[in-house]
């Protein structure tokens, strides 16, 4: 079992594990060399960040702090599961850390690179058209609601036509 540490978390993953873990006191070593490893590859392909290893690691070391007993005696005592929450608490941090670092990144690869079809023509909605449900679907997609025919000006005779008002009897 080996423990190192190069002093600069951009050299290797294991140093910015150890970075975010606090775990860089050669006196104070938490993990070793092959813990760290083994997390690396179980877990970086997954995540592919280095901050989701090192909520792990932190895990691991709260689970080594969770099975030491807390000692009082002649008035000193020493509680380990505070430390254990300590590290609880850092590896939850350290994926809050991760969900910043995801924002912006799109979920589904390829979902917002859609190029405008301008052979669709413009969908028109109606203001309020899903407010009554029991009117069922209203979903008035290439329909106009105002009554006249829509075909985008393809030339197939049903084109837009604008009537003057004296023509309906609206004018003066």
């Amino acid at each position: 079992m080996s423990w190192s540490y190069s002093g600069n978390p951009a050299d290797s993953d294991r140093d910015a594990v150890r970075f975010y873990i606090g775990d860089i006191d050669p006196n104070l070593q938490l993990l070793q060399d092959e813990d760290i490893d083994f997390l690396l590859k179980k877990w970086l392909p997954v995540y592919g960040s280095d901050l989701m290893v090192a909520a792990g690691a932190a895990e691991m070391v709260a689970n080594h702090f969770a099975r030491e007993v807390s000692v009082s005696a002649d008035g000193v005592s020493v509680s380990s599961s505070e430390l254990q929450q300590k590290y609880n608490d850092l590896a939850s941090n350290l994926r809050d850390m991760y969900k910043i670092e995801q924002i912006g990144t799109p979920i589904i690869p390829g979902l917002w690179e859609f190029q405008w079809d301008p052979s669709l023509p413009p969908l028109r909605f109606g203001i309020g058209f899903t407010d009554n449900y029991l009117a069922g679907r209203q979903d008035y997609g290439d329909y106009d609601p105002s009554g006249f025919p829509n075909d985008g000006g393809s030339g197939d005779g049903n084109q837009l036509v604008e009537v003057d008002a004296k023509e309906i009897g609206g004018g003066s």
